[in-house]
């Protein structure tokens, strides 16, 4: 684990910076990963305004998480459950996590861009690998209720 509460302090400096112009910034940020990923377009179904009042909702709860001293791992497992259910892909999450990061530099000019990265990076990479292990547990779930449903589909039901 990096430094979580220091990387956390910084990265909550950030969001309290950018909560005035949260959708504006989520605007930005959505217009950009879309950009480097047009694929993903299509797993947003919420209306924009709601996937942006999400983005902040989820950040500001993980925050509040790991300031209280909560091990986020299960429920970053869960939510990491939900999004393999919606077809996010483990090979999607450093470039979100980049996009975000370029936003939040572009957002927050005056702020010691290296440390916000480092900050980010550290929060970010401890929080998406708990997502990507509920990916992983939701796909393996997936696969053997798929291996069981074919192994029962040939036998008469009674």
């Amino acid at each position: 684990m990096h430094d979580i509460n220091v990387n956390a302090a910084v990265v909550s400096t950030c969001m309290e910076a950018l909560f005035p112009i949260r959708h504006q910034f989520a605007d930005r940020f959505y217009a950009k990963l879309f950009h480097q990923m047009p694929q993903v377009r299509e797993l947003f179904v919420h209306d924009p305004r709601r996937q942006n009042t999400m983005l902040f909702s989820v950040i500001s709860m993980v925050l509040k998480g790991m300031d209280a001293g909560r091990n986020m791992t299960v429920e970053m497992a869960e939510f990491g459950r939900l999004h393999a259910k919606a077809g996010v892909r483990e090979e999607q999450f450093p470039i979100f996590g980049a996009v975000f990061l370029d936003t939040l530099i572009e957002f927050l000019p005056d702020m010691d861009h290296p440390r916000i990265a480092k900050a980010w990076w550290g929060v970010y990479t401890d929080v998406y690998e708990a997502i990507i292990e509920g990916m992983k547990a939701e796909r393996a779930f997936q696969a053997e209720d798929r291996r069981v449903f074919r192994a029962n589909s040939g036998r008469a039901l009674n």
